[in-house]
């Protein structure tokens, strides 16, 4: 049996992570259980695991529930941590709550690890406290509408959309 030692960070404006310790053939539905554990997270709201890579890139999703139509999917249940994240530095996200938007960075920090526990997932150090509610997330990040889009002012007319002037005449209306 190996253990492995995951560091967990919150991503949030204050440092806030905890080291878990799990055994490489618990699935990633033991590991997502330990981690709303460890940051006191409630509810059974859904929730994936992402692959990820040193840049911290969102990869392959791999999700708490199977909600696709087509063939089956693997979910959390279906892997385990040896399989995804087997050496130190393999990094996932992991994002809980899809209306919130709690997201959390976990990386292998140490392999083959000696440990006192006997349960596992356990928590092996705490640093910071998670705050009450998800931080706000900025997805469009820093877009500046003028600069990105080339709007020239000399186009405009009273026809903006291409309809041939008159609305009302065209049979759309």
């Amino acid at each position: 049996m190996t253990i492995t030692k995951l560091r967990i960070i919150l991503e949030a404006e204050e440092d806030v992570f905890r080291d878990i310790e799990i055994k490489d053939d618990q699935t990633l539905l033991e590991l997502h259980k330990g981690i709303k554990k460890a940051f006191e997270m409630e509810g059974e709201e859904m929730a994936s695991f992402y692959l990820s890579n040193d840049d911290w890139f969102q990869g392959s999703e791999i999700p708490l529930m199977d909600i696709s139509e087509e063939e089956a999917a693997e979910t959390m249940a279906d892997i385990t941590v040896g399989q995804v994240i087997p050496q130190k530095g393999n990094k996932m996200i992991f994002v809980y709550d899809f209306l919130s938007l709690w997201t959390f960075y976990v990386e292998v920090v140490e392999t083959d690890v000696i440990s006192v526990n006997s349960e596992f997932p356990a928590v092996v150090f705490s640093y910071g406290q998670r705050p009450e509610e998800a931080p706000e997330k900025d997805l469009l990040g820093e877009l500046d509408i003028d600069s990105e889009f080339d709007f020239d002012d000399e186009d405009e007319d009273d026809d903006p959309y291409g309809f041939g002037g008159d609305y009302s005449s065209n049979g759309y209306w």
